[in-house]
């Protein structure tokens, strides 16, 4: 079973940190549990991120700065 850290503790004859990660058998992960050094760990999440439609258009090409005093030439 997989939980998080609540607290740094020996697990498995292992120091692990407060905000580890640990997998670890079923009756350990629920003693954990129990006394408060530890908490389920959450299901990890797919993240899927789509581009906007502002970001794949192209910019708009840039414009020259013309010399006022040449304009008339």
């Amino acid at each position: 079973m997989r939980i998080q850290m609540l607290k740094s503790t020996i697990v498995d004859l292992k120091q692990v940190q407060e905000g580890d990660f640990v997998e670890t058998d079923q009756r350990s992960a629920l003693l954990l549990i129990g006394i408060g050094k530890a908490m389920p760990a959450p299901l990890p999440q797919e993240v899927v991120i789509e581009p906007d439609e502002a970001q794949t258009t192209k910019p708009a090409p840039k414009r020259r700065k013309t010399n006022a005093s040449q304009s008339g030439v």
